[in-house]
């Protein structure tokens, strides 16, 4: 693993950050036995810079697959994005793609008071740790990500006045292909369906009837691609809205959020093994936050401390070291990245065999299905919003890029989203 710097301070600073993120690798490189070598894009900037509301909440860091490959698993037949970086652990993969030059992308907020590892003095209680924040970023970025969220009922929710429930889903796969959706509402809507990303595979709700059984979030994912069985064109957003809120799939995308923003509710099972609670505490739901975390208050002060949320100020890698002497990478965290398919020293991978997803015959808007009939459903509620501009577009509030990069594989060219997910 090895990474490029872009650095936007002086050269102390600059030498802090190498220096952290060299340990970084070290640390992870210590854990991890990859089997293609990764390359990280790695940038300390003002986060702020150009952007006069910045929120500086949720300004601390980022990181990313720098783009994802739409694959069928084999086992259980369900489409994922596979990130690049994990993916090209499948090394028995008969084609490969060519392989963007990053796998990761990593952003540092250079308006941060960081703790570096060169730093001779003690950390100090309003500093934050540079190194536990990198690591948490590389994780994500390798992978330890969902493709839930609310991005579908912020997209909708502009077109009622107040009937429509919160609800998540995983990301629509069209919105690889099409980046006009949920944003131009007067134009024609392809829906094909959602597609998970791998760690959805393990994520479980639990359900008391008396006794707490659970159920994989993969179940809700095949129940919402019964509608309209995946393959439809709304003439327009509108029509897709009233079409969605009268439809079973609006019932279990309200029920699943339920579950996601309900204490202790959601959990990862890894081969009929409960791993580790995943963070559902934050209400309303929160994109970048639930589900992509450990549970904040179980295991903030436990050795799964790495993927909790909220960073402590003030604490370093050595007291957190002294604390947890087997390191901040988790053994139920190593679990879980060994599920998804990375080796690891004390871990080994489980990784399906995986297919390139092709574009089913008749599918609407693809070369087999070009021109197929438009949709139209007038009976609900939704209707168009007051128009404000002269494109008569929605403004999308969803915390994900709309930046888009070119994937490439068969005959076919997709553009994945960006997601960008913060700690």
């Amino acid at each position: 693993m090895t990474f490029d710097l872009t650095c936007h301070s002086d050269s102390v600073t600059c030498n802090g950050v190498a220096e952290t993120l060299t340990k970084a690798i070290e640390i992870i490189t210590s854990v991890f036995q990859f089997e293609t070598p990764l390359a990280i894009n790695a940038s300390f900037i003002n986060f702020c810079d150009g952007n006069s509301e910045c929120n500086k909440i949720s300004s601390i860091g980022q990181a990313y697959p720098s783009i994802s490959y739409i694959m069928v698993d084999c086992t259980d037949n369900i489409t994922r994005m596979y990130p690049q970086p994990l993916l090209k652990q499948f090394t028995d993969l008969k084609v490969k793609p060519n392989w963007e030059p990053y796998d990761i992308n990593a952003q540092f907020n250079s308006q941060e008071n960081w703790y570096f590892v060169n730093d001779p003095n003690p950390i100090n209680s309003k500093q934050m740790d540079f190194l536990t924040n990198v690591l948490h970023e590389m994780i994500h970025g390798l992978g330890f990500i969902t493709s839930w969220s609310d991005e579908l009922y912020q997209g909708l929710s502009p077109l009622f006045d107040n009937e429509l429930e919160a609800f998540i889903t995983p990301v629509l796969l069209a919105s690889t292909v099409f980046d006009h959706l949920l944003v131009d509402y007067d134009i024609p809507q392809p829906f094909w369906g959602f597609v998970e990303f791998p760690l959805d595979k393990f994520l479980n709700f639990k359900v008391k009837t008396p006794e707490i059984i659970t159920y994989p979030f993969t179940t809700i994912t095949k129940k919402l691609n019964y509608f309209w069985d995946s393959n439809v064109l709304f003439r327009s957003l509108i029509d897709m809205a009233n079409s969605w809120y009268s439809s079973n799939a609006y019932s279990h995308a309200t029920s699943i959020y339920e579950k996601s923003v309900t204490e202790l509710d959601v959990l990862a099972i890894v081969e009929g093994e409960p791993i580790i609670l995943l963070e559902t505490s934050v209400n309303p739901y929160s994109t970048g936050s639930s589900l992509c975390h450990v549970d904040q208050m179980k295991y903030v002060n436990s050795e799964e401390y790495l993927m909790v949320y909220v960073a402590k100020l003030g604490i370093g890698m050595d007291q957190l070291n002294k604390l947890y002497p087997e390191g901040p990478i988790g053994p139920k965290l190593k679990k879980i990245m060994a599920a998804l398919g990375y080796n690891l020293r004390s871990e080994k991978p489980a990784r399906p065999e995986l297919s390139y997803w092709n574009p089913p015959k008749g599918l609407v808007r693809t070369p087999s299905n070009p021109d197929p009939s438009l949709t139209v459903d007038l009976n609900g509620p939704a209707r168009s919003p007051l128009e404000s501009s002269s494109d008569s577009t929605l403004t999308k509030n969803v915390s994900m890029s709309n930046r888009t990069f070119n994937l490439h594989f068969n005959n076919f060219v997709f553009l994945l989203p960006l997601f960008l997910l913060f700690f």
